[in-house]
């Protein structure tokens, strides 16, 4: 009898998840910060990879690790597993499950995510636990819904794209500060563009708007959260099938500060007089000069851009 249910078993098709990990995310880069030995070993990538390993065995789960080396292997990796397994799980940051979703958009194919990143917007977004072993079992019991993703130019994105200011400070954080000095990486390289950025003119298509908008520092957001507690697009849900966009009209530092160290962490900013608040489609982004572009704090180029809405593009288990 034991026997035959073996064989059965066997014979039954196992569940196949691939787990794409970030060997540069916060969790594992920051491990030198902790004086405990045990913590340290937590926080390694190999005793992080065997603990995902024994938890799907556990689980009757079959279970790939693949871990990234370099840029875009995350959106190859994704793109290779996408409607061949029934989940895909993005093991990092941010940065990370935008490259993950770039290769599963659209496609049968779940995601799940392991918060390991620097700031995980996104988790906060989804009430994901910043502790991978309760997220991994979030992933095994929370249910599945289709949520809208973002497309910039030929860039999918989860949680915002923006034009000006904030695509210049993501190119100049550099990895070795993150390494540092985490989370405060960002607020160091915010701090120093405000005092080194030149804006351009930005001239904002909306949706079927025959006149454009105008400002110095755009954003659309698909999600409320912009980075740690800036709600910069406060009342965007992923799950709508709009966009938030928020537009900046003043240039000056200290407006861009007003506008980021005061209201932004409460959300307040868009009743601001200097500030437009959107709900659309599709917009379309122009400059007097080129202006970088960013989704989900990874640079895509220079304007002109395209931003619109692709609704239930993916399915994330939350």
């Amino acid at each position: 009898m034991r026997t035959a249910r073996k064989r059965a078993r066997k014979k039954r098709a196992r569940k196949k998840v691939v787990v794409i990990v970030n060997p540069n995310a916060g969790f594992f880069a920051n491990a030198h910060a902790f004086d405990d030995i045990s913590m340290r070993k937590e926080h390694s990538l190999r005793d992080f990879t065997q603990n995902v390993i024994d938890f799907f065995y556990n689980q009757n789960i079959e279970v790939q690790i693949k871990v990234t080396k370099k840029p875009l292997d995350a959106v190859r990796f994704a793109r290779q597993a996408a409607n061949k397994v029934s989940l895909v799980i993005a093991a990092g940051g941010d940065g990370t499950i935008n490259e993950v979703i770039n290769g599963l958009a659209k496609s049968r194919t779940a995601l799940g995510i392991l918060p390991l990143g620097t700031e995980n917007a996104f988790g906060r977004e989804l009430h994901i636990p910043l502790d991978y072993k309760r997220a991994l079992r979030r992933i095994t019991t929370g249910k599945s819904k289709m949520y809208d993703l973002g497309l910039a130019n030929k860039r999918y994105f989860l949680m915002m794209a923006g034009v000006g200011f904030d695509a210049h400070a993501a190119s100049q954080v550099r990895p070795y500060l993150k390494r540092l000095l985490g989370r405060g990486s960002y607020h160091l390289t915010a701090i120093k563009t405000f005092f080194t950025h030149s804006p351009k003119l930005l001239r904002i298509w909306i949706d079927d708007q025959v006149l454009p908008r105008w400002g110095y520092f755009v954003v659309a957001g698909n999600i409320k959260y912009y980075g740690g507690n800036i709600r910069m697009t406060p009342y965007a849900r992923p799950d709508d099938g709009f966009l938030d966009v928020c537009i900046f009209k003043n240039k000056d530092i200290f407006n861009m500060m007003k506008y980021f160290i005061g209201a932004a962490y409460k959300g307040t900013h868009v009743e601001f007089s200097d500030i437009e608040y959107f709900r659309c489609r599709q917009l379309r982004v122009e400059s007097e000069g080129r202006a970088l572009g960013h989704t989900d704090a990874e640079i895509i180029g220079m304007t002109p851009i395209d931003i619109r809405i692709v609704p239930r593009a993916l399915m994330i288990i939350c």
